[in-house]
Order: C-alpha cells, then sequence, then structure tokens
C-alpha cells in the first residue's frame, strides 16, 4: 500500500512547517530540528521490503551525525499478523532496531473495502450505519464540497474542547489544505443542517486509499447523525477518484498486551467507525534506531510528561 505520507505534497507541508527533507533511495525521512542543536529523523507509513538496510542504514548514520540525531523512527505501514511477522522483526533486531515507545501515526486502523458496488458497501456496513445514514438523510442533511477552512475550522475547536485534546492552529489545515487540494489529493466536506454547518471532514485520496485525515461534529444537532452521511458521500467521492479503499485511521488497539488506557480512550470513536463495516488491522508500527541513548530516555520521559 503506498502512502501519501512519502509524496513530494507531504515532504512539501512538513518543510513548511519546519522540518528538514531528505530523499533516500526514494524514501522520505523528515527531520524535526530540537533544541540543543539536537534532531531526531523520522520515515513516516514506509513499505518494509521497500528498504534496503545494506544501503539505507549507512546514509542514515551520515545524516545522523551532521544533524546530532538523538534517533531514527520508521514507521512501517505493513500489515502485522503476516507470514512476513518474524522476517520483518528478524531483520530489525539485527539493525538494532527496538520498538518505538509511542506511535506518530495510527498503529490499529479500521479499513473499508470499497471496490464494490454502492449497494454492495452498504450492505456490508452494520445495520446502525445504514439506518443513521438514512437518517441524516430523511433530516434533510447536505453535503458539500469547500474550501473555507473558517467552517471547518469552528467546529474542530468545539470538537477539541468537548472531546479534550488538542488544537492544532488554523495555519497548520490552511497549508495542509493548500498543498494537497492543488493537486487533488484532499478535499473538504461540510455537513450543513438547516444551512448551518454541523459537522466536516478533511480527507485525502492517494494511490489506491482514501482516508479519513481530521473530522469534527457539534454537539447541537447530534440527533440528525450528520457524520454518517458525511462518511457516505466521501466513500462516494472516494470511489469517483478510483480508490479500492477506505481508511478511517484510529481504533483501539486489540491483542494481548494492549495499552487498556488508549482502548478506553478509542473506544467510543470505534464504534463509530466500525458502523461502516470493514476490517481493523494493526499496522507493524514504529521502531527506533537510538543514536544517543541518554538524550533518548530523557526525550522519552519528556514526551509522556507532555502526552499526560
Amino acid at each position: 500500500m503506498k502512502s501519501l505520507l512519502q509524496t513530494k505534497e507531504w515532504a512539501a507541508l512538513r518543510e513548511s512547517q519546519g522540518w528538514k527533507i531528505h530523499w533516500l533511495d526514494e524514501i522520505l525521512v523528515l527531520e524535526k530540528p530540537l533544541p540543543f542543536g539536537l534532531s531526531f529523523l523520522y520515515a513516516p507509513e514506509v513499505d518494509f521490503f521497500q528498504i534496503d538496510f545494506r544501503k539505507f542504514l549507512p546514509k542514515i548514520k551520515e545524516i545522523s551525525v551532521k544533524s546530532h540525531s538523538i534517533f531514527t523512527r520508521l514507521d512501517f505501514l505493513n500489515q502485522k499478523y503476516t507470514v512476513f511477522n518474524q522476517k520483518i522483526e528478524n531483520i530489525l533486531k539485527t539493525n538494532r532496531f527496538i520498538k518505538s515507545f509511542e506511535e506518530i501515526q495510527p498503529e490499529y486502523r479500521q479499513i473499508v473495502k470499497i471496490t464494490g458496488s454502492q449497494e454492495s458497501i452498504l450492505a456490508q456496513m452494520k445495520p446502525k450505519g445504514r439506518y443513521n445514514i438514512k437518517v441524516a438523510q430523511k433530516h434533510e442533511v447536505v453535503i458539500e464540497e469547500s474550501k473555507n477552512i473558517d467552517d471547518f475550522y469552528k467546529i474542530f475547536c468545539q470538537t477539541a474542547r468537548r472531546d479534550g485534546f488538542q488544537v492544532r492552529p488554523k495555519s497548520y489545515f490552511e497549508k495542509l489544505f493548500k498543498i494537497l487540494n492543488q493537486d487533488g489529493l484532499a478535499e473538504m466536506l461540510i455537513a450543513r443542517y438547516n444551512k448551518v454547518p454541523v459537522a466536516a471532514g478533511i480527507f485525502t485520496f492517494y494511490s489506491e486509499t482514501a482516508s479519513y485525515l481530521y473530522g469534527a461534529s457539534l454537539s447541537e444537532h447530534r440527533e440528525v447523525m450528520a457524520p454518517y452521511l458525511l462518511h457516505w458521500e466521501a466513500i462516494k467521492l472516494a470511489k469517483e477518484k478510483s480508490c479500492s479503499y477506505y481508511d478511517l485511521l484510529a481504533v483501539s488497539p486489540f491483542g494481548k498486551n494492549v495499552d487498556k488506557k488508549l482502548a478506553v480512550k478509542y473506544a467510543g470513536i470505534t464504534r463509530f467507525k466500525e458502523q461502516f463495516g470493514g476490517k481493523s488491522y494493526q499496522t507493524f508500527g514504529s521502531y527506533d534506531l537510538v543514536h544517543k541513548s541518554c538524550w533518548y530516555l530523557l526525550f522519552k520521559i519528556i514526551e509522556k510528561l507532555r502526552r499526560n
């Protein structure tokens, strides 16, 4: 699966936010400046089998020395629990990678296959999902494509206050949408009820995958089920753009030794996303190659304190 996060457009977005850009054997590696002249390196959503570690690691070492990097993080998009599990783990261990203490991109995702007809996509949804789409249609909720970040951001800020997550500045969304929308890689959809914006989302479209990048909804008028119709229209738009998969991104972790706090945190949004059918997947997630062990330990402590 090819990732939007490994494109020149994503590189341009990150560069506009102060990250430095490196391309190593067609793999995007981002350099994040840190205090005291330090940094860390990060390759988002890479395909494990795209990397030739014999060539890649010497180049990483060279950059890490010049940039005084604490560590290099590789975020693998490959699905876990496959026949390649042991092979991947052995190669990473041999090359001194350790499992990251945190994930930047969602490790657990809900992905819906959308290659069939609209009828077949609706049929594989859960009954409540189909029902709530009809409720929104009955209430005459209207879904519109928009380029007005203000409409999205007002709803996003209210959602953040309600659900207690950090708000990115509006300038971030302005840059993101400007860079990705000009090449048709992103669209913004607004759900209106009685002409009032009540839900909104930014969706990306790259290769065969459409992704639910950001979303928000008001507490008011929740009875009209606008977010359900918003996603249904996003799925139809994804089909128009020849996508085969709809990635709803983060859901609760599953399997052995899961983070119970994280599972509880994502329980509500997981129930919502599961209404659209599909399957929950675990990616291989992030692994770190540590260059400065003492600084890495300090960085880990600071990040955990910041996130808590």
